[in-house]
């Protein structure tokens, strides 16, 4: 065997040993996947529905055996529910409410700033589907007084519960609100967390995903 040959077979063979051991590598140290972070909690508020409603169905711009619609932006939006490792959590329950275009609430301790709006819903109970998703029509609600001096901005409020996971209540913001930035319930979540209950519509279109903590 020439040299030239010896000195080749011992080139290929280091090169096998090196690829043996890239592989193996791999093998031994598989990519974690990142977990993702729970969304933020919010205040319930004052104004979660007591009355018993018949319609809690996913259209809120129209009530059941009724031809009009509800005044203001119409909005569709969709989301899915997960929990911190991306799995989708399906068969949860989701009540949504918020206030009318006027920003009034169908609440008995709600101030009577502007006459209900008949053919608005006020109140959505939805479940989510085996993906985890969820869909609701609905109004964009209006800016209201809380206190003197304090203008709550445009929300929508969500409460999420499943067995197994800790119940979840929130609320979602609209990107680009002047009244967002002097928000006090706003202004209390950190910083680095508010981006997750704020959602930029476009066209009326909106995604709000929503992540659960599991009970430990």
């Amino acid at each position: 065997m020439s040299v030239k040959d010896d000195s080749r077979r011992k080139f290929l063979n280091i090169g096998a040993a090196t690829a043996a051991t890239v592989a193996t590598t791999l093998i031994s140290f598989p990519t974690v996947a990142k977990e993702l972070t729970a969304t933020t909690k919010q205040q319930e508020g004052p104004f979660f529905p007591r009355h018993k409603q018949a319609d809690k169905n996913a259209d809120m711009t129209t009530i059941d055996k009724q031809s009009g619609q509800a005044e203001g932006e119409v909005l569709h939006l969709n989301g899915r529910v997960l929990d911190t490792q991306g799995n989708p959590v399906k068969g949860a329950i989701i009540d949504i409410w918020q206030a009318d275009k006027n920003g009034r609430y169908l609440h008995d301790d709600a101030p009577e700033s502007s006459p209900l709006d008949p053919n608005f819903q006020y109140w959505a109970q939805l479940k989510t589907d085996a993906d985890g998703k969820y869909q609701v029509k609905t109004i964009k609600p209006g800016a209201y007084p809380a206190v003197k001096g304090w203008v709550r901005p445009p929300h929508i409020h969500f409460k999420v519960a499943r067995r197994g996971l800790q119940e979840l209540t929130t609320q979602m913001y609209f990107a680009q609100e002047p009244l967002n930035d002097i928000d006090k319930l706003f202004l209390q979540t950190p910083e680095n967390e508010r981006s997750n209950i704020v959602v930029d519509f476009h066209n009326g279109k909106g995604q709000f995903d929503i992540v659960l903590n599991r009970i430990s």
